[in-house]
């Protein structure tokens, strides 16, 4: 496993073995990055200036190893299709890999997401095979939601809302 250095402090974040060409971008650990996709929510809920989250998550029919081959193109991909100001970051360890991308501006949800979507497309069928690219599944989070009142009911978001899940619970807990 190939260790990268986080421009943030002295922590490590783990990065699968890919092209060298990744090695000037930061790949967060799980814990920053779901905190970078709270804090990004926050702002954009506060100044309605959206925030696109997108996801990439490969099936797990490939042994850890190949995974992490996909893996690790997929984030030099990810390198060559995005902005400096866009954070990478690990959605869940090894497994998921996210992009928020920040300062969207000019456009509506449904646009933005399509030009992400293509960009995006683009760079992983020129580094991953056509077996690779079926099986890697994309899903876009466009902040702020106009759902937010839905929200509580959609437990697989509990990690985009935390605290909306922790007020949750403690009115759970309260009514007991």
């Amino acid at each position: 496993m190939n260790v990268r250095r986080s421009t943030k402090g002295s922590q490590l974040s783990p990065r699968p073995a890919g092209p060298a060409s990744v090695a000037d971008r930061t790949t967060l650990r799980e814990e920053d990055f779901l905190r970078v996709i709270w804090h990004e929510r926050k702002r954009a809920e506060r100044s309605q200036k959206p925030s696109l989250l997108m996801l990439i998550e490969m099936e797990s029919q490939f042994p850890a190893e190949r995974n992490g081959e996909a893996l690790g193109k997929i984030l030099a991909a990810l390198a060559a299709a995005t902005r400096e100001t866009d954070v990478t970051g690990w959605y869940k360890d090894d497994c998921v890999v996210g992009v928020m991308f920040t300062e969207i501006t000019g456009e509506d949800g449904s646009a933005i997401v399509t030009k992400v979507m293509t960009r995006v497309s683009d760079a992983l069928r020129a580094r991953l095979s056509s077996r690779q690219f079926n099986q890697a599944s994309i899903s876009f989070h466009l902040f702020p939601d106009e759902r937010e009142e839905e929200i509580p009911t959609l437990t697989g978001n509990s990690p985009l809302y935390p605290d909306v899940a922790t007020r949750d619970e403690a009115g759970r807990l309260v009514q007991r």
